[in-house]
């Protein structure tokens, strides 16, 4: 990255809460204090479970502690970096503007919505999974939004980090570049657990790629969420959204992947690829034209 322009009071960048001058974190010592303290506690619960053999549901059980994790090493960086501003407000967890956070709520909603279903369409169109809709299918579709809702109480702790604290500091090298960054970041803390999976037999290889690879696409639209909105909590949304959505449809709706041969099953991944890339940088863009975005507070 190179080092950052500077800018006046006035300039704004989509999605920032702090400001950009000179009186502003240094991004280096932010994501060198972001990380390093992640990098030592995602450690500290994953090494003694790969140490010990563990199975699948003992990785499962540390999900929602490691989902926090990222909102402990924001904290942790916000008190190395000399806490110009509130952790709250820098994090993004306030100011809330309501009518903002509800329209980008909002629009999160359709397109999660309409991104699973897309992709099914587009999957079923070229023949690489069948409709086959499972027993529970109709009765599972009202718990879909209210299971979104439970899913927040984890993944907001993952927000608070990567969405929050993170854009707040990287938004000024662009929109672009920092949600791009923040998502490289994102996917690579996730690579362990999947590999506690891998290794226990519950997913196989391919998968392992294959979510890697999501996750790079879908951080494009959570921080479209992000600048959207100048808010954690559409992230969050979004977040939580992702997760049910996506696995609601891929599990009920059409041939589960994990049934799928390897030719059938990377077309499968590059149409779910080319759906969120495409539905992530439009957003992008909308949130890079936006002017409704907060202006950035002294430091």
């Amino acid at each position: 990255m190179t080092a950052p322009r500077s800018r006046t009071s006035g300039d704004t960048v989509p999605g920032t809460t702090e400001a950009t001058s000179s009186t502003a974190r240094d991004p280096r010592r932010v994501l060198a204090w972001f990380v390093g303290t992640l990098t030592v506690v995602t450690a500290v619960v994953l090494v003694p479970l790969f140490a010990g053999g563990a199975d699948a549901d003992t990785f499962n059980a540390t999900v929602p502690l490691l989902s926090w994790a990222p909102a402990l090493s924001a904290f942790v960086a916000h008190l190395g970096t000399g806490r110009r501003t509130s952790f709250l407000t820098w994090s993004a967890v306030r100011p809330l503007r309501t009518g903002r956070v509800l329209r980008t709520g909002a629009l999160m909603l359709a397109v999660f919505v309409a991104i699973p279903a897309v992709i099914t369409l587009l999957a079923l169109a070229l023949g690489v999974v069948a409709w086959q809709p499972s027993g529970e299918a109709l009765r599972l579709v009202p718990l879909v939004l209210p299971l979104a809702l439970v899913g927040m109480l984890t993944v907001t702790g993952e927000e608070i980090g990567w969405r929050g604290a993170l854009h707040t500091s990287l938004a000024r090298y662009g929109l672009v570049r920092a949600s791009a960054s923040i998502g490289g970041l994102w996917a690579l803390w996730h690579l362990p657990l999947l590999l506690g999976y891998h290794l226990d037999g519950a997913m196989a290889g391919r998968e392992v790629v294959a979510t890697t690879v999501n996750l790079l696409f879908a951080a494009l639209v959570l921080s479209a969420a992000r600048a959207l909105s100048a808010s954690v909590w559409p992230a969050a949304w979004a977040h939580a959204l992702m997760n049910t959505t996506l696995v609601f449809t891929s599990s009920n709706l059409v041939t589960p992947a994990t049934e799928l041969a390897d030719g059938a099953f990377w077309t499968l991944q590059l149409v779910t690829w080319v759906v969120i890339g495409c539905a992530g940088a439009l957003l992008l863009r909308a949130a890079a034209r936006s002017s409704t975005h907060l202006t950035p507070t002294r430091s």
